[in-house]
């Protein structure tokens, strides 16, 4: 088990979890077009099996990136793994300052996870989200910011 980058070939795995986690899922096609950009990466956690558990998709335009979607499939939840390929993406990702999210407001796990790696809210969208049922849901826009790299002075 480990976060790996992904790329082309994750493509129709990445839409088939993201269809289990939600109401407008986005296809293959559409995960395609994203990693084809230059400013998007996507990290998936890969199960020993070979499956793809979750994974992250975010675009970065330095110095921030923004989070596209984050899910983990129904099966592998509750286990940690969606902080694990936060924190670990993270991580991997140099000379940025803040990261922006949105969060569907009734997804009240998602919002206390990126609470409790450092996002504070910045503000709401009304009606932004359209659920299975018609019903629109406002997004809950929340930032992170990064500590400052200290820079070495000269002598």
């Amino acid at each position: 088990m480990s976060v790996e980058r992904l790329g082309f070939v994750h493509a129709a795995a990445m839409a088939t979890v993201h269809q289990l986690c939600f109401d407008t899922p986005w296809r293959e096609k559409d995960f395609q077009t994203f990693l084809a950009l230059p400013t998007y990466s996507a990290y998936g956690w890969i199960e020993d099996s070979n499956a793809l558990a979750g994974f992250i998709l975010y675009n970065t335009v330095i110095p921030e990136i923004e989070v596209s979607t984050i899910c983990v499939a129904p099966e592998y939840r509750r286990r940690g793994i969606a902080k694990m390929i936060f924190e670990q993406t993270l991580d991997k990702i140099e000379g940025v300052e803040k990261c922006f999210l949105e969060v569907a407001a009734n997804n009240e796990s998602a919002i206390s996870l990126y609470s409790s790696l450092g996002f504070s809210i910045s503000g709401i969208r009304k009606n932004y989200y359209r659920m299975a049922n018609g019903d629109l849901q406002n997004a809950v826009l929340m930032h992170y910011d990064f500590a400052p790299v200290e820079t070495k002075e000269r002598s």
